[in-house]
């Protein structure tokens, strides 16, 4: 009972704020007159098309019936008034006539045999004016969308990033074979994963998910240890043969690749022509878990050779490994080389040396000749002596021959 008199007094309220215009009841504000939809009048109460997700135009025509401010005015799609999409204030004056353009969304999430309702309203200081406009929603035949994707807001140079990554098909038909991509370009990275086939509406479960409408994956893009700290825009890619969307996150990188260094204490050596010289490089790990590292020489000299030692290093983690690298030439000059420190197939260092090569031999060289010499020639004169001495033993030691007797014979 109580319900009922307060809808008689709205109504009579109603109807005191209104007034009468040559016999014709006029609302209070005035008189929505007509309403265009994407370019379509719905005078007629035709059923506009439209799509999920599409923003539609909505021309608003509407006739004051007295001067009031802080006029609105609103447009939103049936049971979304929180949504609604509202034009700035203004002021309106008795007889003149207002003409208002705004756009609203049409709701992504749609049952496709829904029928909504487009409401628009004109409002001022608690009094109002509305229009109801019927609408023919539907989905896209072939529509997927990147519905989440959850990552941490700032990695370290040189770890993985994990991307949990939520798909779903909005579209009325299955979407087949469908994929997501993420990458980086500003780092060159790339990675993607197979969300296979995903219904067009939701009868899964765990007994059948091949008709699920939305699926999970993770992806990892390994940050370059090289990589410099700062924002990076991470670029994600939902596709098939039919349909594609995209969508954009940010991350920080930290850390700059500091895991790993290369120290080279001699960088430049003498040497001459024939001779090694020999070159250390100290691979260090500050990181927490085993390196490998690849050591590769450039040069453009075909006069110089250049060998390391181990070309592939293992490096436990808080550990460091001194290599050696050894160069010949077989001219003189002056050479000039390098040594591409890589790691997991990026780049941590590029070590450069030098290599001063002397035609003649080296001081060292001559002095060692020398002594080499000399003491050849001692052994050779020892040996002559003993020869020598043993001679003199041999004929000191040796017995003379008797003298032969001669006796008188006496006949």
């Amino acid at each position: 009972m109580v319900s009922l008199v307060a809808a008689v007094f709205a109504i009579a309220m109603f109807f005191v704020a209104g007034a009468y215009a040559n016999g014709t009841f006029v609302p209070p504000l005035g008189t929505i007159t007509d309403v265009e939809v994407n370019g379509v009048d719905t005078g007629s109460g035709v059923n506009i098309a439209s799509f999920a997700g599409q923003n539609l135009p909505v021309e608003i025509t509407f006739i004051a019936s007295e001067d009031i401010s802080d006029v609105r005015v609103k447009a939103w799609i049936s049971g979304e008034r929180e949504y609604a999409v509202s034009s700035n204030r203004f002021k309106v004056f008795n007889g003149s006539t207002y003409n208002w353009v705004i756009s609203v969304s049409v709701p992504f999430d749609l049952d496709p045999r829904e029928n909504l309702k487009l409401k628009v309203s004109v409002e001022s200081k608690g009094e109002s004016v509305e229009k109801e406009v019927a609408l023919a929603a539907q989905r896209e035949s072939y529509l997927v969308e990147i519905l989440d994707v959850v990552t941490d807001t700032e990695v370290k140079a040189g770890e993985m990033l994990a991307l949990d990554i939520v798909l779903k098909n909005r579209g009325l038909e299955f979407s087949e074979d469908t994929f997501v991509r993420a990458k980086i370009p500003a780092l060159g990275v790339e990675e993607r994963a197979y969300f296979g086939d995903l219904s067009p509406v939701d009868q899964g479960g765990n007994n059948n998910p091949e008709k699920e409408d939305a699926a999970e994956r993770r992806l990892f893009l390994r940050i370059p240890s090289t990589a410099k700290p700062g924002t990076y825009v991470v670029e994600f890619e939902a596709y098939n043969d039919d349909s594609s969307t995209t969508l954009t996150k940010k991350v920080n990188v930290v850390g700059s690749g500091q895991e790993s260094r290369v120290v080279s204490a001699v960088k430049e050596k003498n040497f001459a022509v024939g001779e090694k010289g020999s070159y250390s490089i100290t691979l260090v790990n500050a990181g927490n878990k085993l390196s490998i590292y690849e050591l590769v020489v450039e040069t453009s000299d075909k006069n110089l050779d250049v060998s390391v030692e181990e070309p592939i290093v293992v490096v436990p983690a808080g550990s460091s490994r001194s290599v050696k690298v050894e160069t010949s030439a077989l001219k003189a000059g002056e050479y000039t080389f390098a040594v591409n420190v890589n790691s997991d197939g990026e780049s941590v260092a590029k070590e450069s040396f030098t290599a001063n090569v002397d035609g003649n031999k080296s001081a060292s060289t001559i002095v060692a000749g020398g002594t080499n010499t000399t003491v050849l020639l001692t052994v050779v004169l020892a040996i002559v002596f003993v020869v020598l001495l043993v001679v003199l033993i041999v004929l000191l030691t040796r017995k003379p021959e008797k003298e032969k007797e001669f006796g008188e014979s006496y006949y």
